[in-house]
């Protein structure tokens, strides 16, 4: 058995273009526009039963997706898990893409992030979508680790340095430390000026460690999440 039907090898960059091109194949080749759409990230994955929560849910609503308050306060829906059906997703002409959507953050900074052109749309057409919410009993990162309305494991940063935006404000000087590397990167070799001024390389290493100790926990416990 294949482990998935399509793959897209494209030079594309842009990850909310990528997740759209996906979206329009799996339309195209749907057999019906009752079927579900499901947008998951690959370090995410179901830890309840996703039949269940869709016969719960989305009676009442056309659409559910993660909503990221835990990440300065984030509003959008996020494509990390999100799921509707084919012949809403056409209805509203789904796009990921940031768009000119922008909202303020906790931090009172103006930001534009993929899923904003889809709060854009739902908010155009009154459309009331379900928002799964952080609901970790504990709280290693305020961002990475997390957990979804008890649906939905999200490790956050799996494909990358993981340096959060929420990181910044437990580091003393952040602004000053990021100007800094700022300047000495156009005079000194990339590399050294981000080993020697980087401010999260401190953050960064014990982020990677606590990632280390819960993957190892995933690999050996089933009910992992049940101590997140």
């Amino acid at each position: 058995m294949k482990k998935y039907y399509y793959c897209s090898n494209e030079n594309i960059k842009q990850h909310a273009i990528k997740l759209n091109i996906l979206a329009d194949i799996a339309s195209f080749a749907a057999d019906d526009e009752e079927d579900f759409l499901m947008f998951l990230d690959g370090d995410a994955f179901p830890i309840s039963d996703i039949t269940e929560f869709k016969e719960k849910v989305m009676r009442d609503s056309p659409l559910a997706a993660i909503q990221r308050l835990d990440n300065c306060g984030d509003i959008q829906p996020h494509p990390c898990f999100c799921i509707t059906k084919i012949k809403f997703w056409k209805q509203i002409q789904g796009d990921w893409k940031p768009g000119n959507t922008t909202w303020i953050n906790n931090n009172g900074q103006k930001v534009a992030d993929v899923g904003g052109t889809m709060l854009s749309k739902l908010n155009k057409n009154n459309v009331s979508w379900y928002k799964l919410n952080r609901s970790n009993i504990h709280s290693y990162h305020p961002v990475l680790f997390g957990v979804y309305d008890q649906l939905i494991y999200h490790h956050g940063a799996g494909f990358r340095t993981p340096g959060i935006r929420t990181d910044q404000k437990k580091i003393k000087l952040y602004s000053i430390r990021l100007g800094m590397f700022k300047f000495f990167k156009k005079i000194i070799p990339f590399q050294l000026a981000r080993k020697w001024f980087f401010p999260m390389n401190t953050t960064i290493k014990i982020n990677q460690a606590k990632s280390k100790e819960i993957y190892q926990t995933i690999q050996n416990d089933f009910n992992f999440y049940e101590k997140l």
